[in-house]
């Protein structure tokens, strides 16, 4: 069945959590982890042609696949690769290239989660709750749930930061307008070594530092876009080179363009 794309977006440091209709893709690949739960069946292919008629897939990153016919209540999520809930869920699901691994059952996972001894280290922001007021917040906090569920990262409000890794956190925004962060600057503001800074950010973060600075610059444009900002405007303030910059990571990352993303979807804050 033909679907349009249109619902919910939610972005967070590692994760980009869609929910609402999904609609047809053509056949790409992009760097994320690649989560769908729908209440019908939507079907999926690979670039072999194989194809998974289903309600829930798991499809690795860089890994070819289009969407075929859509479905309506669906929940997606795409998961930087290189996070903790990212490696989680790829490792306890055990898909692969071919669509016929996409689908449950899977080998340690079931939607209520994987079993306690798999469980790891949380990511407080990856699944830092919606702020109250906006109309999908219910929704958005629900489906954060079922990730976290799914991933085994459901202990995040139990473990407290690093005082370095905040003071990290609030200096990065500043660095990333005026261009390339660097870990090495990062770590003598907070008076850490660069070594000492890498290890605390990905084991409280659930991301490496570098990677977490591209979502923040993502998440910055996308924020500018979706409040009718120019794609070249919200490129530069996000220390995107220009537009097509800015639209070459966005589409290696989620396998559209942010335009197509603004102008069918209500961005969550």
């Amino acid at each position: 069945m033909s679907h349009l794309w249109r619902g919910w977006c939610l972005l967070r440091p590692g994760v980009l959590l869609y929910g609402g209709t999904i609609g047809t893709t053509q056949l790409h690949a992009h760097h994320a982890v690649h989560l769908i739960v729908s209440a019908e069946p939507f079907t999926v292919a690979d670039v072999h042609g194989q194809r998974l008629t289903t309600r829930t897939a798991v499809i690795p990153p860089d890994t070819g696949h289009a969407i075929l016919t859509g479905a309506r209540g669906a929940l997606l999520a795409q998961l930087e690769p290189g996070s903790s809930p990212g490696r989680s869920l790829l490792t306890h699901s055990g898909a692969g290239v071919n669509a016929s691994t996409w689908g449950p059952p899977f080998p340690h996972l079931t939607q209520a989660g994987p079993s306690p001894r798999h469980r790891q280290v949380a990511a407080p922001l990856t699944f830092a709750k919606p702020s109250n007021g906006h109309e999908h917040s219910v929704e958005a906090a629900a489906a954060l749930k079922i990730v976290e569920d799914w991933t085994g990262q459901r202990s995040a409000e139990e473990i407290p930061i690093h005082p370095a890794v905040e003071m990290a956190i609030a200096v990065i925004p500043t660095l990333l307008i005026e261009g390339p962060v660097r870990l090495g600057v990062v770590a003598a503001a907070v008076h850490l070594s660069p070594s000492r800074l890498a290890h605390l950010f990905s084991a409280h973060v659930g991301i490496p530092l570098r990677p977490y600075v591209r979502w923040q610059r993502i998440q910055h444009a996308i924020r500018l876009v979706a409040a009718g900002e120019t794609l070249t405007m919200a490129a530069h303030s996000a220390g995107f080179t220009d537009g097509s910059h800015f639209t070459r990571v966005f589409r290696r990352n989620f396998g559209t363009a942010p335009s197509t993303l603004a102008a069918a979807i209500d961005w969550l804050p």
